[in-house]
């Protein structure tokens, strides 16, 4: 069975969790994640299915994922999965139907980082849009191939920008200054599915400089730069970032190099 398979019949497990106990949809688990948020006992059972495909492949993972954290193998694992069972947790609680699943693989060395990854899947659940992403042969959605949107001017952008900081007067004010700059925002709360629009041309960019997206969300950016976009991190630098659970995820995502610096500087206010 090929990896790709591996990751297909992995994330069609946990949608198949996913669908079958939406009446469940709003409990949980009265437990926190490692990154701190309120875990819906959906999420737990769609990580479940996916570590279960996974952990019985002949392919030996380690594995990074949003409720149980790193699960290190005693074996000498071939790849890191990094695993996001459930993107836009509140949206399914509140039957809102915009949510995904995302799984990327690296090949598992001592050093790695996001430039790294191999294979990336996320599936959208209930839009049924699935989009794959393979190292160096671009991005497909359900088997044709996408590609970002045509470059806009900054004013006639339509983007998604994440605001989930608002309590912050600073983000406030540096989110203001960049949402007044493009035409328009649009959110789906699911940040891997922006990131599959942003690389689809659906969107031109999703920005999240919230210091808040752990890196287990590998699989978006992914998506936009083998589709032919962009990705900046907070400092201006392409974005590549170390694979550690800990690690924070900061980014301007465009469908061009040139957009996504506009954007930035007007996040920094120059």
């Amino acid at each position: 069975m090929t990896l790709l398979r591996i990751m297909q019949d992995a994330v069609d497990s946990a949608k198949k969790v996913i669908i079958e106990n939406l009446d469940i949809a709003k409990e949980r688990t009265g437990e926190l994640n490692p990154y701190g948020d309120k875990t819906l006992l959906l999420d737990v059972k769609a990580e479940d299915a996916i570590i279960g495909v996974l952990s019985s492949s002949s392919t030996i993972f380690e594995i990074l994922t949003e409720e149980k954290g790193f699960i290190k193998n005693e074996n000498n694992p071939e790849y890191l999965a990094l695993i996001d069972p459930i993107d836009g947790s509140a949206n399914l609680e509140r039957g809102i139907p915009l949510i995904s699943i995302g799984i990327s693989i690296v090949p598992y060395r001592d050093t790695m980082n996001s430039d790294d990854a191999e294979i990336s899947v996320i599936d959208s659940v209930f839009t049924n849009e699935t989009y794959i992403a393979v190292a160096g042969k671009g991005v497909t959605r359900n088997g044709v191939r996408v590609r970002p949107s045509t470059p806009v001017e900054l004013k006639n952008a339509i983007i998604s920008y994440d605001t989930k900081k608002t309590w912050d007067s600073d983000f406030l004010e540096r989110s203001l200054r960049t949402i007044s700059a493009v035409h328009d925002t649009r959110r789906s709360a699911s940040n891997l599915l922006d990131l599959c629009w942003t690389a689809s041309g659906s969107l031109d960019a999703m920005v999240d400089l919230r210091n808040m997206l752990p890196i287990i969300h590998l699989c978006g950016t992914h998506m936009v730069f083998e589709a032919g976009g962009f990705v900046l991190d907070k400092n201006g630098s392409r974005f590549c970032s170390s694979l550690e659970p800990e690690r924070m995820m900061n980014f301007v995502a465009a469908s061009n190099e040139t957009l996504a610096r506009q954007i930035l500087a007007r996040f920094n206010g120059s």
